[in-house]
């Protein structure tokens, strides 16, 4: 397959510069992202097959783990493929297939985190509790959770509106309480986190519906971010520093982009979300804390969603001057802006 989108953010900056790019190099560059793109495919491709025969003998349901000790055990794995996280590279691709081929692939899950031949499913010799494929239960987030994260209000009047600030500082020099939003006090404000998705120097953006945000400035405005509150359920061992907005922002992705939630696990990595900074957003209606987290999305990924809220998907190129900015709504405005800077 010859790829000659989602170049490197390098090449575009340059390209977009006025540099014209020789056709030798041109040439040798497609033919190199060629290679790059093959050889991943083929990767790919032999964790499949591997997990495939695997499964086939097995005959019954196994996690990524047991798969690969099956296929170490019968000397099945070939030494390029050795790696220290094999299991969580064998369940990424297992789940990749399952989600873009979806009935079509040779996978499905019985239950999180087991996988098993679709071809066994009329198989009356094998257990029927082995046969049923998971129902997946649809995914929906609240905005209006039962608590909150929430900061001292008064903590952001000495806050610069529209600028990125450090979220350490903010951290190390406010007061957090988790609140009902339902009851919330003029002496607290939310905290709203912002999940950008970012491939290759572009952003994911998006036509927001009105079903999604009645506001009169946001709705049928073009978007780049997927928003949510941060619940005190999201703070774990594992993210206690940032009270889990990172986290909150990841999981809000995955319900709008249906993507697997074993995909957004941060020890998978398929999907990198850090928390990069925060903005003091004022729309002259309120004033609003945003954490902006930006998730970095693999390069297989294209994003389809099932949802009326979410209209024309398509990437921006962060790369080149954007001249309708006014079409984008009032955040997303705030944010290109931080990140143009």
């Amino acid at each position: 397959m010859l790829l000659l989108v989602g170049e490197s953010k390098s090449v575009l900056t340059r390209m977009g510069s006025g540099d014209v790019e020789k056709p030798r190099e041109r040439l040798l560059r497609c033919h190199r992202i060629e290679i790059e793109e093959g050889h991943r495919d083929n990767k790919v491709s032999r964790y499949l097959s591997i997990a495939e025969q695997v499964l086939a003998v097995a005959k019954r349901p196994l996690s990524a783990r047991a798969i690969l000790r099956i296929a170490y055990a019968r000397g099945m794995m070939p030494v390029e493929l050795y790696g220290r996280t094999q299991h969580k590279t064998l369940q990424a691709r297992l789940s990749e297939d399952i989600l873009h081929r979806r009935d079509h692939s040779a996978f499905f899950r019985t239950r999180p985190g087991q996988f098993f031949l679709r071809r066994y499913i009329t198989d009356t010799s094998i257990p029927a509790d082995y046969r049923v494929p998971m129902v997946a239960r649809r995914r929906t987030r609240d905005l209006i959770s039962p608590s909150a994260l929430s900061i001292d209000a008064r903590c952001m009047d000495s806050f610069p509106t529209h600028r990125p600030l450090n979220p350490r500082n903010i951290y190390h020099n406010c007061n957090f309480d988790y609140v009902d939003p339902k009851r919330i006090t003029p002496d607290k404000s939310l905290i709203w986190a912002l999940a950008t998705v970012i491939k290759d120097g572009f952003v994911l953006a998006y036509r927001v519906g009105r079903y999604r945000d009645s506001r009169d400035n946001f709705a049928s405005r073009r978007s780049i971010y997927f928003s949510t509150l941060v619940n005190e359920d999201a703070r774990t061992l594992f993210c206690p520093e940032d009270f889990g907005i990172a986290d909150s922002a990841m999981a809000a992705v995955g319900v709008d982009l249906d993507i697997p939630p074993d995909l957004c696990q941060p020890e998978v990595g398929e999907f990198r979300h850090v928390l990069r900074h925060m903005i003091l957003s004022d729309t002259g209606h309120s004033k609003d804390l945003l954490a902006i987290v930006e998730v970095s999305a693999p390069a297989w990924f294209e994003p389809t969603v099932r949802r009326l809220s979410l209209n024309q998907l398509h990437w921006v190129d962060l790369s080149s001057r954007i001249n309708n900015i006014e079409d984008f709504d009032p955040w997303s405005q705030q944010i290109l802006a931080v990140m143009k800077l």
